[in-house]
């Protein structure tokens, strides 16, 4: 089973626009800017878009955008069938886990794989790489799905499975954190 999802893991991520594409479609860099940064990558091992803001002056929001954007095209669907690894919970905290909306699934291939939504995928991709620090395939849950997730990994006393039908799950996050 693993050794499905991360033969299709591999070739989506082939298929994923690269940040410097990504960029040049915006009209932000022009060809022979991204051809600078990676041959400055190849010596530096700094991420491209450390290098796009320091070479550039792209703005660090531009950046998020896009890699947030890119994070959303790499993104599968969430799977429950795919199997949750309950040791993948103690990498994230219950406030956490409610405050950016995140639900760690599983270890695969040396990526995390973690479970969000759509509305909450900025904020789960910048706790992700600002404090875990791991590389992260996104499985995307709707509202409902995702509020299960995190009341079946991260319970909250007196929270119930009505509590997602009679309050939006924005207004879950606020309750939770």
């Amino acid at each position: 089973m693993l050794s499905e999802c991360n033969c299709w893991a591999q070739v989506h991520r082939r298929n994923t626009m690269r940040i410097g594409e990504m960029l040049v479609r915006m009209g932000v860099l022009n060809q022979v800017q991204v051809e600078e940064i990676l041959e400055e990558q190849g010596s530096t091992n700094q991420s491209f878009g450390t290098l796009a803001e320091r070479m550039f002056g792209i703005s660090p929001d531009t950046i998020e955008r896009v890699w947030v954007e890119q994070m959303q095209d790499r993104a599968t669907l969430f799977d429950a069938q795919r199997g949750i690894d309950d040791s993948a919970r103690e990498l994230v905290i219950r406030r956490q886990a409610w405050q950016f909306g995140i639900v760690p699934l599983r270890m695969d291939d040396g990526y995390l794989v973690a479970a969000t939504s759509r509305k909450q995928l900025p904020r789960a991709v910048r706790f992700a790489t600002r404090v875990l620090g791991l590389a992260v395939q996104f499985e995307i849950a709707d509202d409902e799905s995702l509020a299960a997730l995190l009341m079946h990994q991260y319970p909250i006393r007196g929270m119930d499975k009505s509590v997602p039908a009679e309050n939006g799950l924005s207004e879950l996050f606020r309750k939770a954190a």
